[in-house]
């Protein structure tokens, strides 16, 4: 082995440290992972054959014959790429080669006395002096000449540097990969080993796999093993260990509603508001590709290769292995994986949805059944805490879960969700023991501060619950739920999706303030939630999701990386009179691109061939003007034996003539402002026309530069309907070629009447007015009147439309007003007024007070009266005799009050209680007529 490569086994050692420490879960990347279908989430077309058909089919010989060169020609650098030393190999043993010994070279005493040799060797391999046996035995076999096979029975084989499991890494090799056999040897359970050479980036390393996982058609060594397979009486091959609802879908980008339409006709009661961030994806996608910031499990034989990035800082391209991130396993993730699960729309179906539900508490169906579910097959289904005192006390976990989502307002099956998904099934991390050595009776079941490489995920998790006295489980679950809420929920990160990728700004930035950093976790917890509210039944309960939109998104949902090259998707734009720009999505897995042409609907030939996943654009400079041309593009990846090569992207046409503009949208934004936008096109400029009614168009603007695509119309005037249309210009040395008209698009603009909602007296002092907002117009005029068929005069002028309450405080008691507005528009001809709301009349004269009851309690004797609306406050009055002098004993200076205890009073004597309610128009008090009177005796 090169020394620079050898993997100590202290490796192995972390790898078995992790099972007994970590248990199925540690912080950060959020415990055990389900297992998923790794197969591509969406079709992906029908796949290439590998080197047939297309226009290059002629250059095949050549390109075959330039695939022996570099190691970037020949695949090795896609071989090496998949290195890795994932903790479990996936596959299982297979049948070895189909080769049979010849009874023609040797007599059958000479085969059976072969036999009872290798016998004898192998019943005594265990000795060294048996091992040096076996070992000549297998040079004797060999020294004829080199004996070669190919790795199999697995899609990634572990090369070790000692015929043992429990032996350091060199490499893992895909299945396929050429080895030279050097030696055998007996592993320490008996089992059949083979020394290795292989080359790996042009250098010759060397090491042990057993024997299960070499196929070879060299018929020596099938005769050689079958013939100590019999001896020892039992085969050699070995298994491989493995591995109501209220939505409005024209909130939602066009690309979302598809997913949110189907969701709603499934369940009515489901409702979905779409979460604008405001951040442009591409931005979000480079944040979230940061170090660490995502991870996967490299050690899940069902994480794929495309799942685990291989850039710099995350794989070791000298050894093939992925660089441990977090714990003993997790890995950086590829950025290809992050875009899919970092787009919502690959999560808008009925198994995902629930990452999106806001996770605030509701008793409507947050129960302790419900609990249950989440918990169910976990260490906490149906079990008590086991505290011995304190809250927890006798709690079993579901009561508990219960008990602190209540209290904080938090949905308890995320908080059971989240323990399961940090802490497993089988809770067995020391995190949540109680019997760490120095922290002896501390637990931390969300995993809070639990990061770290190896053993520290368990020191810093646990420092974190003793400085936080977690000294039963029941603060534990309850001080890490706390930190959840208050570092979390409550700060705009409450689903999820939103606790996995930290793209709310309302607190603590954006980005880094992440829950966890398991790509997968949103996902299977969302899950698990939604499996609970199945089975109680509650599934079609009005739920709302919270959904997050971003600006620049693909088109369509990113694809879930795969196995194979995906059909591209392809765009094509013009960059000048002669050049055109052909796009395409980035495929998974590709080396390069091949771009095709064709002119005016005729055959298609390769112009060109780019290298690079990220090469995703190439712009073809001999294109004429004046022509059609269509472009299709294919991906590539080289491989020993051939290029393997996706299905033709479909075609995408160019026409170089200028072309026609398309509109985004237009809209009234004022009632005296029209907004105009449309689409890029690559032109000079644009010209915009207006027709009045029925008139003729006329010019109304001439724009210069490609990029201004918008345009405010400032003279439009309410009552009129307008009509625009809008064509392309380009200039082309020095003269100006127009396109076609645009499609025309009509707006009328009229006043919408105004609406007032409420009139109702505030604290005893004011009349409060509230109104529907018109954002629309400029602001709103104010009306009053002393009766609804009174004259009304104008009595204020809100300017803003955002502002939809004011309060009138030049009023008296006693007296009724009618109000009612309407909206104002400034316009270029003078400010325009909307149609009046309807009348709101309200009275402020106080009522006359009801004493509702006098009775005597423990402390005195407690009084109580009905609320009187226009009141400010309550005055109350007490009297030794029934006609006798009535003084004030309380006064309340809210009208929110409504009972007293009076503790001043002699047991034995009889008390008679009546109130007034009062009003404070301008600063002034007046009084109610006295309530009804009560007497009661204190007993």
């Amino acid at each position: 082995m090169k020394k620079n490569l050898k993997v100590v086994a202290a490796v192995m050692a972390v790898s078995v440290l992790s099972v007994n420490v970590f248990g199925s879960g540690t912080h950060s990347y959020a415990g055990q992972v389900s297992r998923q279908d790794s197969s591509l989430s969406e079709e992906v077309g029908e796949e290439g054959d590998m080197d047939k058909g297309g226009p290059e089919a002629s250059q095949k010989s050549n390109e075959e014959k330039g695939m022996a060169g570099s190691p970037e020609e020949d695949g090795a650098g896609s071989q090496g790429n998949q290195a890795n030393v994932m903790d479990s190999q996936e596959g299982s043993a297979g049948t070895q080669a189909n080769s049979t010994v010849s009874p023609e070279n040797a007599a059958d005493s000479q085969e059976n006395s072969k036999e009872d040799q290798a016998g004898e060797l192998f019943r005594n391999a265990q000795e060294p002096q048996e091992q040096d046996s076996l070992q000549m035995s297998f040079a004797e076999l060999i020294a004829e000449y080199d004996l070669y096979a190919m790795l199999s029975n697995g899609k990634e084989l572990r090369i070790r540097s000692l015929p043992s499991e429990s032996a350091g890494l060199t490499h893992t090799l895909p299945s396929g990969y050429q080895v030279k056999l050097t030696g055998a040897a007996l592993g320490e359970d008996g089992a059949l080993w083979f020394q290795v050479e292989y080359g790996f980036q042009d250098a010759a390393y060397s090491g042990f796999i057993q024997d299960a996982y070499v196929v070879t058609q060299d018929a020596r060594l099938q005769e050689w093993k079958a013939a100590i397979q019999d001896a020892r009486m039992f085969g050699l091959d070995r298994s491989v260990r493995g591995a109501a609802g209220n939505t409005d879908l024209s909130a939602f980008p066009k690309s979302y509603r598809t997913y949110i339409k189907s969701l709603t006709a499934a369940h009515p009661n489901w409702t979905f508001v779409p979460m604008n961030t405001g951040l442009d994806w591409k931005e979000v996608l480079r944040n979230e590709n940061g170090e660490s910031v995502n991870l996967v499990d490299g050690g899940d034989p069902m994480t794929l290769v495309t799942w685990k990035s291989t850039k710099d800082g995350c794989y070791d391209r000298s050894t093939g292995k992925w660089i441990v991130k977090e714990g003993n396993t997790w890995v950086q993730a590829s950025e290809s994986i992050i875009k899919y699960y970092m787009d919502p729309r690959n999560f808008l179906n009925e198994d995902s949805v629930f990452q999106f539900e806001q996770l605030t508490y509701n008793s409507a169906y947050h129960t302790e059944a419900g609990v249950e579910k989440v918990l169910s097959g976990t260490f906490m289904s149906h079990k008590v805490l086991g505290d011995k005192s304190g809250e927890g006390k006798n709690l079993t976990y579901a009561q508990a879960f219960m008990k602190i989502g209540q209290e904080l307002k938090v949905s308890p099956f995320f908080l059971a969700s989240r323990v399961r998904q940090e802490q497993g099934v089988s809770g067995n991390s020391a995190l949540i023991s109680g019997t760490y050595p120095g922290y002896k009776g501390y637990y931390n079941y969300f995993n809070r501060q639990a990061t770290g490489i190896g053993e520290a995920v368990i020191i810093n998790g646990l420092k974190e619950a003793k400085s936080k006295g977690w000294n039963t489980r029941y603060k534990a679950l309850k001080g890490g739920a706390e930190s959840v809420s208050s570092d979390y929920i409550a700060k705009g990160q409450d689903t999820f999706y939103l606790q996995k990728f930290d793209v709310d700004g309302s607190y603590n930035g954006l980005y880094w303030h992440q829950y966890m950093q398991n790509l997968l976790a949103a996902d299977h917890e969302g899950k698990s939630v939604r499996k609970s509210y199945a089975e109680m039944g509650t599934i079609d309960n009005s739920f709302v999701f919270k959904v997050p939109v971003y600006n620049n998104m693909p088109s369509s949902a990113c694809k879930k990386p795969g196995e194979k090259l995906s059909k591209p998707s392809v765009s094509v734009s013009k960059t000048g009179d002669t050049s055109v720009k052909v796009s395409w999505k980035e495929v998974p897995g590709a080396e390069g691109y091949h771009i095709f042409r064709a002119e005016n609907n005729g055959a298609y030939s390769r112009i060109k061939s780019v290298t690079g996943l990220e090469k995703v654009s190439y712009t073809d400079k001999k294109a004429v003007p004046g022509k059609l041309y269509s472009y299709k593009v294919r991906a590539y990846l080289k491989l020993y034996g051939g290029n393997m090569r996706s299905s033709y992207s479909a075609a995408k046409e160019v026409d170089l003539r200028v072309p026609k503009p398309t509109w985004k949208s237009l809209k009234v934004k004022k009632y005296s402002t029209a907004v105009l936008s449309w689409n890029k096109q690559d032109v000079t400029g644009y010209r915009i026309y207006r027709k009045t009614g029925n008139g003729a168009y006329k010019k109304l603007k001439t724009i210069s530069g490609a990029s201004v695509t918008s345009f405010k119309d400032t003279t439009i005037q309410p009552g009129n309907t307008y009509t625009y249309r809008i064509r392309c210009y380009r200039k082309i040395n020095g003269v100006a070629y127009f396109s076609s008209y645009s499609k025309v698009k009509t707006i009328k603009v009229s006043m919408s009447a105004a609406s007032l909602t409420k009139a109702a007296v505030s604290s005893g002092s004011k009349i409060k007015l509230s109104w529907k907002q018109d954002a629309r117009a400029d602001g709103y005029q104010v009306y009053r009147a002393d009766a609804p068929d009174g004259k009304f005069v104008r009595v204020k002028t809100i300017s803003s439309p955002d502002k939809l309450k004011w309060w009138d405080a030049a009023v008296s008691e006693g007296k009724s007003y009618s109000y009612k507005i309407r909206t104002y528009s400034k316009t270029s001809q003078g400010t325009k007024t909307s149609k009046f709301s309807k009348v709101l009349t309200v009275s402020t004269a106080l009522q006359k007070p009801v004493l509702k009851a006098a009775k005597p309690v423990s402390k005195g004797i407690k009084v109580t009266w009905k609320k009187a609306q226009n009141a400010a406050g309550y005055k109350v009055y007490r009297s030794l005799s029934k006609t006798g002098n009535y003084k004030v004993v309380k006064k309340f200076t809210d009208n929110g009050t409504v009972a007293w205890t009076d503790k001043n009073v002699v047991k034995g004597k009889t008390y008679y209680y009546r109130i007034k309610s009062f009003s404070a128009y301008n600063a002034r008090e007046k009084n109610s007529v006295y309530s009804n009177r009560l007497s009661v005796k204190n007993t």
